[in-house]
């Protein structure tokens, strides 16, 4: 009887082996697929994905480094861009940066950038600027400094990891060294001074206020950016994925050939791992900070107009928390205490758009209007 329950065993881990074996050889093989969220037999850490956690990248050490303007694509009546470059988690990426003209290197003009982070697009029709250069284009004609980057694997960017778990997770790694590299190091002001004839001087321009415009699925990122620095930073959301993970994942399975079967299978692994709430930005509410404008149609298809209304209902629930806190807060706080927490409501605006889509059309020009207030206002 031992010897048969020893062959059944060795049987079932021999079965288990050759079929994570061959299914992660599957997803490895499909780029618009998930691979498996662990490691191999031969390695001894079980979670290591954990340094995504929004608690792990709180703690998270971020570099800055110095960026460089690679190249001009164009110039504009009231612009030009070129081709950035700066080293983010160790690696080179790439994106197009407007300058307006009338930015100048004198240390008493004040500098708002603009960053710009894209939804999804499709590789084979992807080339700079795609998803942000429209919206892009307004800001910089009003005077702003616009950064869009390409994500890695897209653009001169270097190769995104062949982990997709890890390609997702690291993105707001990656807008958060941006942000630290514009603080530290500013922009070069060779590139301002005339477009035609640069001039190689010593110091950079200095970004005095940062502000972020993201659409689709990079609103999901601008928000846990948010939430992992725990800052105030002025944004705006067109159409903005804003449901809990794993089902901002799921909802696009029946997308995929095999309408998201084998997708599920390993988020239920990932789930038998992980704590998905350590990943979810709906469960790190508590650490936004706005101002926050949300704009939304109510004919889009590829993220619902509901998800934006139920992530407002969350929020609406989290000031309520946050102004009973203070309240019970205040009535045994000094005056001094009590200033810490004063601003502490998140600032959320919410328009809704009837029979508008994904890319804010027919009612474009209204919202990119409303973008522009909004940057006015608080950069």
């Amino acid at each position: 009887m031992k010897i048969k329950t020893g062959l059944l065993i060795s049987l079932i881990i021999l079965v288990t082996f050759v079929t994570g074996f061959y299914t992660n050889q599957f997803f490895t093989s499909r780029n618009s697929e998930l691979i498996s969220p662990f490691v191999s037999l031969q390695e001894n850490t079980s979670f290591p994905l954990l340094t995504y956690s929004i608690p792990n990248l709180r703690t998270k050490e971020y570099i800055p480094s110095k960026i460089k303007l690679e190249k001009l694509i164009s110039e504009e009546e009231l612009y030009a861009s070129y081709i950035f470059s700066y080293t983010t988690l160790g690696k080179k990426m790439t994106g197009q940066i407007n300058i307006p003209d009338k930015i100048t290197a004198s240390p008493i003009q004040k500098h708002s950038a603009i960053i710009m982070i894209r939804g999804y697009v499709p590789e084979e029709i992807y080339k700079t600027g795609v998803g942000t250069q429209s919206a892009s284009a307004v800001f910089a004609n009003n005077g702003y400094i616009t950064i869009a980057l390409d994500f890695f694997g897209f653009g001169e960017s270097d190769p995104e990891p062949t982990d997709t778990w890890q390609a997702r997770f690291e993105k707001p790694i990656i807008i958060i060294e941006l942000l630290k590299s514009l603080e530290l190091n500013g922009i070069p002001t060779a590139i301002v001074e005339t477009k035609e004839k640069p001039t190689n001087l010593s110091s950079n321009l200095k970004i005095d206020n940062v502000g972020i415009w993201a659409h689709s699925n990079g609103g999901q990122i601008a928000l846990t950016t948010l939430e992992i620095l725990d800052e105030s930073i002025p944004t705006t959301l067109w159409a903005p994925v804003t449901v809990s993970f794993p089902y901002s994942i799921l909802y696009f399975s029946d997308e995929l050939e095999d309408e998201g079967k084998e997708q599920r299978e390993w988020i239920a692994m990932f789930e038998e791992k992980y704590d998905v709430f350590d990943f979810s930005l709906t469960q790190h509410l508590d650490l936004l900070q706005g101002p926050i404008q949300i704009q939304h149609g109510d004919a889009d298809d590829a993220a619902l107009i509901y998800w934006s209304e139920e992530f407002a209902k969350k929020i609406e629930h989290e000031n309520s928390r946050r102004t009973e806190f203070q309240e019970n807060y205040d009535s045994i706080a000094t005056d001094s205490a009590k200033t810490s927490i004063n601003n502490s409501i998140i600032d959320l605006t919410f328009h809704k758009y009837k029979n508008t889509n994904h890319n804010m059309v027919p009612n474009w020009n209204t919202v990119i209007a409303r973008d522009l207030q909004f940057f006015n206002k608080y950069l």
